[in-house]
């Protein structure tokens, strides 16, 4: 029970922000039975698969009812994924995007972490350095116990210890990918991490401004991304992903929330990420006490001799 509370903590301190809504990022070495989740998979798919087309065939009736609307729209419009999106309307898109996203060169916080599944739940702090498109250094600590892992992930490899049962890990991307079947990229993992938007390589389809909030939807090959901004200052307030894959289908619901200024950046203090798919959905709660942006920053890590590199 032990060693397995770790192991997770330690995916969890390797994968925090690229949970892109599979519980395989918790749970990859405890599956019991393949052969029956793969049929629920299938399942899963054919429902989505059925729920698409509904969609898409409301899509086409919107794109009848757009194109006439835009015959009398002074500002050409321009078609993507059957939804008619005006340039100045994408233009509006991609300044919201842009006018919160926070630059940095260092990064680091402490912060406190509550983790809850139908089975568990967990507190714990985690501690996050990060130098931009270089290293992630991230620390896990139990109450009474002091640090329990440590991770310092850069773009071509993933390194972990777990200090308790004196394991080490030593992953690619190609292995992560394997373990929760998912797109792993560094540059995913530091914008979650930092708090910035993320899956922005889509097409707009949807643009729409309710009340003091702004909705973009993006939708991509497999997926559909949509962020909700508060238009008073253009921070980031909630981000709903829905992954369809071959092999799954998922999603993550992000929110962010207690904004303030962190060296001169509107920062949010608190996230909370909710994850769900077919095998089940748990909760991850954020709560960062200290953040501090371009500070000098160091990353120790080391494998003691007697760890035990696991397979």
């Amino acid at each position: 029970m032990v060693n397995s509370m770790y192991r997770r903590m330690i995916l969890i301190t390797i994968i925090l922000s690229i949970m892109l809504g599979s519980c395989n990022t918790i749970r990859p070495f405890f599956i019991k039975n393949k052969k029956k989740e793969d049929r629920k998979e299938k399942r899963t798919e054919k429902k989505i698969e059925r729920k698409e087309s509904r969609v898409e065939k409301k899509q086409d009736k919107i794109e009848g009812l757009k194109n006439a609307l835009s015959k009398n729209d002074s500002i050409p419009a321009i078609k993507k994924d059957s939804l008619i999106i005006r340039p100045l309307d994408t233009a509006y898109a991609n300044s919201m995007i842009l006018a919160k996203k926070i630059s940095y060169i260092t990064y680091q916080c402490r912060a406190k972490m509550h983790f809850e599944s139908a089975k568990e739940k967990q507190n714990f702090s985690i501690n996050f350095r990060i130098r931009k498109d270089s290293i992630i250094w991230a620390s896990i600590n139990a109450p009474i116990i002091g640090e329990i892992a440590r991770a310092i992930i850069t773009p071509d490899s993933i390194k972990a210890i777990e200090r308790v049962n004196k394991k080490s890990y030593l992953y690619t991307y190609s292995d992560i990918q394997k373990l929760i079947n998912i797109e792993v990229d560094f540059n995913t993992l530091q914008e979650l991490i930092i708090g910035n938007a993320i899956k922005l390589d889509g097409s707009f389809t949807d643009i729409k401004e309710l009340g003091s909030l702004s909705n973009i939807k993006i939708r991509g090959k497999d997926y559909t991304n949509q962020l909700t901004y508060t238009k008073g200052d253009s921070t980031l307030n909630k981000l709903q992903l829905q992954m369809s894959r071959p092999t799954s289908a998922s999603s993550l619901l992000i929110v962010l929330n207690q904004y303030g200024l962190v060296d001169n950046r509107l920062f949010a203090g608190q996230r909370q990420y909710n994850i769900l798919d077919i095998k089940g959905a748990l909760e991850l709660d954020m709560e960062i006490n200290k953040a501090e942006f371009d500070k000098t920053v160091d990353y120790p890590f080391s494998i003691p001799k007697n760890y035990k590199l696991q397979e």
